[in-house]
Parts: structure tokens; sequence; C-alpha cells
């Protein structure tokens, strides 16, 4: 019996009515004030309320995947989910050092920090920023690394941009991923060198599913927001390397596709990309569809196409799961398309839904990647 199935979930709806029934029925048998009804009556009530979560809850996840099945929900309880590796298209070293045609975002040599929220220790700080090229203003975090405030004004850092999924938020990054922390601890234990963490948002306005595009004209010009505009303020404001060997970006679920698309379309900016999740085709929600897949846009967008017509110098690093209905398949006919020079680095899970706490578990791994195969990232 799956845990998605319909056996599964219409037989736990069938439960609660019948348990929510039968108290109705039997509910008059229980109203004496005797401990042993008393008790009765709170049993009942306090079951049909577990019944009536669990139904929720059950259709939650056949909607949304948190758990796959009974294995991948085995394997959350007791962390044991099997994982395999594999490697498609060219090596990480050859794609990185391929010439691209184009420039990244310029790095000035005057850098007036702007001013903005701390929101959080260790020097987190929210920017309200205006794209000149989408016309755009979004919210991005920044986390500068230790000691950039006291570190030689010739010194520069790498950048590691961050996309979030949908629905949510940047602040995601922080509460729910610790983000900062893990990427600190890698710095600890010199698998990579600090960078400077960018976390903008992707639904702009707040609340659409732009899965991080741009639309047709009249819509949000969300790519060039967050692959022009935002590279372009932090070349202004911060002590950034202009190298593509110096610019990742990390997503996960929706913002898995936007690293993969800022990565695959932009190859002059961004040299590399953690996708956690993620998927290769936009996949976007019931209240917005800016384009059809036949379209200009729409085939811009088809990264899997794009890789087996047109692949970048670039190096990858991705996360799927057999289980995962939302990323596998795409991600599939994505390694199938890959070849070089772009490089692929995969971990295939067997039973692990689409949830955060399998990807937070894998950030680390992907972290020691980068600064294993992506110059700028080295220790």
């Amino acid at each position: 019996m799956s845990l998605t199935g319909p056996i599964f979930l219409n037989g736990i709806i069938v439960l609660t009515v019948a348990a929510f029934v039968a108290v109705v029925v039997l509910w008059p048998r229980l109203t004496a004030r005797t401990p042993l009804h008393i008790a009765g009556r709170v049993g009942s009530l306090v079951a049909v309320n577990l019944l009536v979560l669990l139904t929720a809850a059950t259709q939650l996840n056949a909607a949304y995947l948190f758990f796959a099945g009974w294995a991948d929900l085995r394997g959350a309880l007791t962390g044991n989910i099997a994982q395999t590796s594999l490697h498609r298209g060219g090596q990480e070293a050859k794609a990185l050092n391929t010439p691209v045609v184009g420039g990244g975002a310029a790095a000035v040599s005057a850098h007036p920090v702007p001013l903005g929220r701390p929101i959080g220790p260790g020097g987190l700080t929210e920017y309200a920023v205006t794209g000149a090229e989408s016309g755009l203003t979004g919210q991005v975090l920044v986390q500068l690394p230790a000691g950039y405030s006291s570190s030689p004004p010739t010194q520069r850092y790498p950048v590691l941009e961050a996309f979030h999924g949908y629905p949510s938020e940047p602040q995601n990054w922080i509460d729910i991923f610790h983000f900062p922390s893990l990427v600190d601890h890698e710095v600890s234990a010199h698998k990579m060198t600090a960078p400077i963490l960018v976390m903008p948002a992707v639904e702009i306005p707040r609340g659409v599913d732009t899965e991080g595009v741009n639309g047709t004209p009249g819509d949000p010009q969300v790519e060039t927001w967050l692959t022009h505009d935002v590279p372009t303020w932090l070349g202004q404001h911060f002590r950034v390397i202009a190298n593509r060997k110096a610019w990742a970006t990390i997503g996960y679920s929706a913002g898995g596709f936007d690293a993969a698309m800022a990565t695959i379309l932009h190859p002059a900016q961004y040299g590399a990309a953690i996708i956690l999740g993620g998927y290769f085709r936009p996949e976007f929600g019931p209240f917005y569809d800016p384009f059809t897949t036949t379209s200009a846009l729409g085939r811009r967008y088809d990264l899997i196409k794009t890789v087996a017509a047109q692949p970048p110098p670039v190096a990858l690093w991705l996360e799927t799961s057999h289980a995962d209905h939302f990323s596998y398949r795409s991600s599939a006919e994505f390694l199938r398309a890959t070849r070089a020079p772009t490089a692929v680095h995969a971990v295939i899970l067997q039973n692990a839904g689409h949830r955060d706490s399998v990807w937070i578990a894998l950030i680390p791994q992907a972290l020691t990647w980068l600064g294993q195969n992506v110059k700028g990232f080295h220790t």
C-alpha cells in the first residue's frame, strides 16, 4: 500500500468520517459525570481530532511529496537514506577553464557599502535593490565573510548566490536552512574559502510563482534582475572577484531550477551551480503562466534542450531522488542530455521526498564539492 496512493489516502478519509459518525451516535451514552464517562468523551474527541489532522497531513504529503513513500518516511526517522553518485559530461576543471564569450558583472575599485537593515547576528543585512535593467525592486539578504571589514582593501571574495523555493522567501535560508552556519563550518574545516552569501527574492511580485524567469513584455523580468541587476549591484558595492570561477549559484526546489537556469544561460557570470531537488523546465503555479512551452521563451528555458544543443562550459552538482516526482524525471532527462563541456556531478537518492531536511543534510557535501572543483572557492 503506497503512502501517497488512493487506497491509503481514501482509507484514512473513510476512517475519519466513520470515527466522527461513531462519536455523534455514541455521545449520549457518554454524558454521565463519572470519571469513566469523562475519559470516554475526552478520548473520543482527541481521536477524532487526531484523525482529522492525519487526513490533512496525508493529503498535503500526497500533493507536495514531503515523504514519497514508506521507505522515505522510515529513512527520515532513522537518518538512513541510500544514495549513489554519477558523473556526466566533461570534467569540472576543463569546463571552468574554457573561454566564454561575454563578461560578468564588473568589480569597481571603490566600494561604498550601501546602507542596509541589520536583521541578524554575524552581519546579516537586508537591502532593497532596484535593478536598472529589469526595473524591479526586490529584497536581497547579504552575509559578508568574517573579517570582511578588517581585511585589506585589495582582498576580494567569491560570491555564492542562493535562490529559495516557492512559496518561500530569502529568510528561509537563515531560519530553516541555517545556511551561513553551514558555510562557516565548511570554511572552518578548510574545505572552501569564505564567500559573500547573497540571497535575493525570487517572488517578484510577492506570492507569484515566477520561476525566476523573464515573462513577455509587461510581465516581471525576474531572470534579468537575478542574473544581471543583483550581480551588478554587488560589484558596485562589495569586494567581489570579477571572474566566473568565483561565482556560483545554489537553490532548492524551484530555486534549484533558478540556480540551473542562471548558470546554464549565463556562463560568463556563473561558473558553477548546486541544484537541490530542482528541475530543468519551469513549473509555473496555477495563477501565473507567462508563456507557452513552444514559444521563444518556452524554448529558452528548456534547459534540457539547451545542454543537448549548446552545452555551456559550467560545472553542476545536483541532487534528485527516484521518489521525488517533482525532480527526478526532469533530472534524469537532463543527465541523459548532458555532454561536454558541461560537467555534472549527480547525487541520486533511493527514497527521499521533496523536503528541506533532505537538502539541508546534503549541503555540506555540495559545498565540499564546490571548494574542491571551482577555483574561486578553493581554500
